[in-house]
């Protein structure tokens, strides 16, 4: 009972929205107020007991404290760029809730905007999310533990014990993928972080043709191509539709981790995808918590943000808790060397599935 109050109070404040991680670089909205957020097992935030609606407290001064559990069994924060990120934030917070609300524990959660002082966060663990890799050595004289769901440590020379990353290994999936490249070879990228991200793993190619930015594509340049996208997977299925259309012979088509989406097979018709091989990370995602996360609107088999952070908070979970800090048993994965451990399997789509290449 306790549990499914749980979810029913989450989904009465949250409002869920699929996070797609497909953000453009100066993409910003100035109507979102930079507030801090406070939820706790119970998700309860500041009530106005005039109009009984919800809204988020200014301030950790401003939250009545009677609403946080005493009994506590784990506490962390979440900064991030409110602005930048606003449409991702409900999806990103009801996977922490689900993931935390199936432990059947008490837990507090404190959203913060990126500008905050990290010194008047009081928790201990903070799951942070930023692209910047400049700006890491700020964090390693805090008394406080950092993770960074956006961040591969092979981005980065840094090395510090507070300091935890867990992106996916992007460079990791290209390689695989790339491996079956033999011959002229065409990007199709477009004007989002991740797919920037791919794009310098990419420019030095042995048999790079051309790099085109979506929707700017020269179809009849792509005969007898090997084809990478690092388009989102919407964008992927039109190229590859339209390809179908104008009956273009391609030798393989390439997508990395942002290509495994069931919208790619929802848009698709079996002859787009004939060629089509997928790299993907999320490997065997417990069905429990997205379970949890899918009656909260949220999702942690198809995307790797909300599934990253939520390692992590297995993470601190078991921090805080006196258990394994490097084996998380709830998704069977390790964290060794302050990195998440990635695998990277390739996938097919057959007969409406991703099946595994063997």
């Amino acid at each position: 009972m306790k549990k499914l109050v749980i979810l029913i109070f989450t989904i009465l404040i949250v409002n869920a929205e699929t996070l797609n991680f497909e953000i453009p670089i100066e993409e910003s909205n100035n109507s979102v107020q930079n507030k801090t957020i406070i939820l706790d097992s119970n998700n309860t935030a500041y009530h106005n007991e005039q109009n009984n609606t919800y809204k988020p407290v200014t301030s950790e001064t401003d939250f009545n404290d009677s609403y946080i559990s005493l009994n506590t069994h784990v506490e962390l924060a979440v900064v991030i760029n409110k602005n930048r990120f606003f449409k991702f934030i409900p999806s990103l917070m009801n996977s922490l809730n689900a993931y935390l609300a199936q432990k059947g524990i008490d837990y507090n959660i404190s959203l913060y905007d990126i500008d905050t002082n990290l010194s008047d966060i009081k928790a201990k663990d903070i799951i942070y999310f930023t692209t910047d890799t400049s700006k890491l050595n700020e964090f390693k004289d805090y008394n406080k533990t950092f993770y960074f769901p956006l961040i591969n440590k092979n981005e980065t020379n840094i090395t510090a014990e507070n300091l935890y990353f867990g992106s996916i290994d992007f460079k990791s999936q290209l390689d695989a993928l790339t491996s079956f490249i033999d011959d002229k070879t065409d990007v199709i990228t477009d004007n989002t972080m991740l797919s920037q991200k791919l794009l310098n793993y990419e420019k030095n190619l042995t048999y790079l043709n051309n790099i085109y930015r979506f929707p700017n594509i020269n179809y009849q340049d792509l005969n007898n191509s090997f084809i990478i996208f690092n388009t989102s997977a919407g964008k992927t299925a039109q190229v590859l539709s339209t390809i179908t259309q104008k009956e273009i012979t391609t030798k393989l088509t390439l997508t990395p981790q942002i290509g495994y989406d069931p919208l790619m097979i929802i848009l698709t018709q079996p002859a787009d995808i004939e060629k089509l091989l997928i790299a993907n990370s999320i490997i065997n995602p417990p069905m429990t918590i997205n379970e949890y996360a899918n009656l909260l609107s949220s999702d942690i088999k198809y995307n790797w943000l909300n599934y990253a952070s939520c390692i992590f908070a297995n993470k601190i979970y078991n921090k805080q808790n006196e258990e394994d800090e490097f084996y998380m048993s709830d998704f069977n994965i390790y964290i060794f060397n302050n990195q998440i451990n990635y695998k990277t399997q390739l996938y097919r789509i057959i007969d409406g599935a991703f099946k595994q290449v063997e």
